[in-house]
């Protein structure tokens, strides 16, 4: 029974219990009161639930609201973002819409399109009509974006230039969303200075930076298309190969940077002596090239050549100093000699040393004799090379004879390469290729080396305190240090070095002189014995004769050799051992080969002589025999 309907029952009826009539009424009243109970009850709770709800609905409504406030800001922001990036941009962007209206473009677009304030406040349609106005090329434009036509959602991407003499790279990409096209977008670069640099910096690749000629990459792609035009039209292509002679001179007498204005002037004369269409390059260093198109006679290659010879035999003026120079040229045609532009420079090449090897200032054509040489040349250095590492060398010596009592007074040391165990290779067949590439300085040592050990082992024998003499080339003589290596060879074997003999040709002395002066004092410090090797042969001057330490003077066997029957070169071989003993030389004569000979170089005063009349040169064993009979005579 409901609590509060029994409490009422029990303060007014106290017996209900008794009576049935009252108890139904009862019964019935209870089952009221409970389900209005429930009634209640459940109108609380769907109350409650309801309230609950809606503020959880509403707290969901608030957070979405903020949700959607702060995605409205961020979007806010990117659009602004873009927009500031749009309007940044230095490349000209502008949106079409599908029939090519302009609905959208930044400042560089307004800038690329020359628009005035007026046109754009005013509101006026810009088609693509406008854009295209601006272009100077329109066919190769419409060729680059036939893509779109073809399809509108092509992205299309090239190049243009402009009325204004712009260039432009483009690209342009279709505007989609849910697959459907609404528009598209134009960004357009200047490359106008990148292109600029490109060229700037391909011709540079090109062209040689001192004299802005054209360096050997260009001049291989233009002799190529010179050869290739020739062959065509059935005419000869002509490759000068020009090289200065003794440049190194002017280096080392005015310094580098006259020496570069030098070339400058140079290959202006050469310009000069060219007719149009003659193509003149610098492959580098003092070396240069010209290529000549159209040859129909070989006089014309001539002409050319005397015209570049004249040129540079006018004086040079260099710090206010006269420099008088020569070249030495190389000729190579095609197809005569080849048709390939790399041969044609080689060929060129080996034509100008044979020009200098023919006394420099003139100029030479290649022939195939030329080529021998150099196959030649080239298949003695590999073989040079690996008798330097084996030490493939021998010695053979010449006595030197005193004139007045012909008595052994010194030997003169011959290299000679070991090439086989019975063939004997003489050094005017390598000396000048060990010399060209660079081989010589290893075989001097092998030179030093051996003979300060040989005068060590003939200290015991008949052949001790017999001076021995060595040639040296002016390259080694060069080299910094050459007298070093000298003295350390002589603390290693320990032997006297007055019985050292060093010869130097006349070449010697063309370079810094000084330096020269300052190694003979050297040598001489320790007594080394210094020689003039093949005095009168090359420039003698008597200046060096003056000024140098030196103690002997070798006059050339060509003079001595011509003295019975030529009274000029009698009086040469005279004159210089006059010369030679005023100034306090001893004299040698190479080259003796008779009696008659001897006897009068003799008579004229000369001291020590050399040659087959006495002795061809012989093995060390051969020397020992050679100097014990002398001794018992």
């Amino acid at each position: 029974m409901n609590r509060l309907l029994k409490r009422l029952i029990k303060r007014h009826l106290h017996e209900y219990d008794n009576h049935k009539s009252i108890k139904d009424f009862i019964s019935g009243i209870d089952d009221i009161f409970a389900q209005q109970q429930d009634e209640r009850e459940f109108m609380e709770r769907t109350l409650t639930l309801s309230s609950t709800e809606l503020n959880e609905i509403n707290i969901s409504l608030k957070e979405n609201l903020a949700k959607n406030e702060k995605i409205q800001r961020h979007s806010e922001k990117l659009i602004a973002k873009q927009d500031a990036l749009f309007n940044a941009s230095t490349e000209a962007i502008f949106s079409f819409s599908p029939d090519n209206i302009i609905e959208k473009l930044n400042q560089a677009a307004i800038d690329f399109l020359d628009l005035d304030v007026d046109r754009l406040n005013n509101g006026e349609v810009l088609t693509c009509d406008l854009f295209l106005s601006r272009l100077v090329n329109h066919d190769s434009f419409s060729n680059d974006i036939q893509p779109i036509r073809d399809n509108e959602l092509a992205v299309v991407h090239g190049f243009f230039d402009t009325i204004d003499h712009r260039s432009y790279e483009f690209y342009s990409v279709p505007e989609v969303v849910d697959g459907d096209f609404f528009g598209r977008v134009w960004c357009c670069r200047d490359i106008t200075d990148v292109r600029k640099n490109e060229a700037l910096l391909k011709y540079r690749a090109n062209h040689d930076a001192l004299t802005d000629l054209p360096n050997r990459s260009l001049i291989l792609d233009v002799l190529n298309h010179a050869i290739a035009m020739g062959k065509r039209h059935n005419l000869k292509v002509g490759l000068l190969f020009i090289d200065l002679d003794d440049f190194k001179k002017i280096n080392d007498t005015a310094g580098h940077q006259e020496g570069d204005r030098y070339l400058i002037e140079f290959a202006n004369r050469i310009q000069s002596a060219l007719k149009a269409g003659d193509i003149l390059g610098r492959l580098g260093g003092d070396e240069f090239v010209v290529i000549l198109e159209d040859i129909d006679d070989i006089s014309h290659v001539v002409q050319i050549n005397e015209r570049i010879l004249a040129l540079c035999k006018l004086p040079f003026y260099i710090k206010d100093k006269k420099y008088y120079m020569s070249c030495s040229i190389g000729v190579s045609l095609s197809p005569d000699d080849s048709v390939s532009s790399d041969e044609l420079i080689r060929k060129a090449d080996m034509a100008m040393y044979q020009a200098k090897e023919s006394g420099k200032n003139t100029y030479h054509f290649f022939d195939k004799k030329l080529e021998k040489i150099a196959l030649n040349s080239v298949m003695i250095d590999g073989q040079l090379r690996e008798a330097i590492k084996e030490e493939n060398f021998v010695l053979h010596y010449q006595p030197k004879m005193r004139l007045k009592d012909n008595s052994l007074c010194g030997v003169e040391a011959l290299i000679r390469w070991q090439k086989t165990p019975n063939e004997l290779v003489y050094p005017d067949c390598f000396i000048h290729i060990a010399e060209k590439n660079g081989l010589i300085r290893e075989i001097t040592y092998w030179l030093l080396n051996k003979a300060c050990q040989t005068l060590k082992s003939w200290e015991n024998t008949s052949l001790a305190n017999i001076p021995m003499s060595l040639n040296i080339s002016a390259i080694d003589f060069a080299d910094p240090y050459f007298v070093e290596q000298v003295f350390q060879l002589i603390d290693k074997y320990n032997i006297n070095p007055a019985l050292l003999e060093l010869e130097l040709t006349e070449s010697t002395f063309f370079n810094d002189i000084g330096s020269v002066q300052e190694k003979i004092k050297k040598l001489k410090s320790k007594k080394i014995k210094l020689a003039i090797d093949d005095f009168g042969t090359g420039f003698s001057s008597f200046a060096y004769l003056r000024d140098m330490e030196l103690d002997f003077l070798k006059i050339d066997k060509s003079f001595v050799l011509g003295m019975l029957d030529d009274e000029k070169s009698q009086a040469i071989v005279k004159s210089i051992i006059d010369v030679g003993i005023n100034l306090g030389f001893k004299i040698v004569a190479e080259g003796i080969e008779s009696a008659s000979i001897m006897a009068l170089l003799t008579q004229q005063g000369c001291h020590i002589g050399q040659g087959y009349h006495m002795s061809k040169p012989i093995t060390e064993k051969m020397l020992l025999e050679f100097s014990t009979d002398t001794l018992k005579k």
